[in-house]
């Protein structure tokens, strides 16, 4: 299958394309400068282009749907919907969770994200929940916990829990995306209907920050 990945929710901007038997991938990292809605939709031509292939020839769309970046979130799936509206594809939604999950390799890993304001997106394999920080240090003891350089930084002395910095391994995560992806379209009865753009929802998990036009 002909499949386009790609993960602005998290600390890079992730992109792969498959196309038949050939694989393409590439990180950017962002910042205020160089930020999603600037190259993602370019860097995604140039690397189809790269590949001799169209945008057309796609058979499906995976992307990462958060927690993470609101504002990473937001242009990920702008550009996911578009994209499946157009090409008339299906798009598997992902969240940051299992996508960290399967590429630490650890079954029972529990993921801590930083959700800024004091508080932190925690996953033991349940559901996604917002927790304070005075309730971090009861839930990641004696646990292998997935973070980000802020939980690492914060919570690296906590009694017997053994912190994995995402950020500082060589997880690909945008093959990981494509393994999870084409494992969901997989087990699909009806791709069309199971993945329409409709379903796809940003999984911020908390309301998203307001500003006012003096910030």
């Amino acid at each position: 299958m002909n499949i386009l990945c790609f993960d602005t929710s998290l600390d890079k901007t992730y992109i792969l394309i498959s196309c038949g038997d050939k694989f393409l991938s590439k990180e950017i990292k962002s910042d205020e400068k160089n930020y999603h809605s600037a190259y993602l939709i370019p860097a995604i031509k140039k690397m189809c282009a790269e590949l001799n292939m169209q945008l057309q020839t796609l058979d499906a769309i995976v992307t990462n749907c958060g927690p993470g970046s609101f504002t990473g979130i937001r242009a990920g799936l702008s550009v996911a919907k578009v994209m499946a509206l157009e090409l008339n594809l299906p798009v598997v939604g992902l969240n940051s969770c299992e996508i960290l999950k399967k590429a630490c390799g650890v079954h029972d890993a529990a993921i801590l994200l930083d959700a800024r304001r004091l508080m932190y997106y925690f996953y033991d394999g349940d559901e996604i929940k917002l927790i304070l920080k005075d309730e971090v240090e009861q839930k990641i003891k004696n646990c292998t916990v997935v973070c980000d350089s802020n939980v690492y930084k914060d919570f690296l002395d906590v009694q017997n829990a053994k912190l994995i910095n995402y950020e500082e391994q060589n997880f690909e995560l945008e093959k990981v995306m494509y393994e999870l992806g084409l494992q969901k379209i997989k087990s699909s009865k009806n791709i069309k209907e199971d993945f329409s753009h409709n379903k796809l929802k940003a999984n911020y998990i908390q309301t998203p920050p307001v500003f006012s036009k003096g910030n």
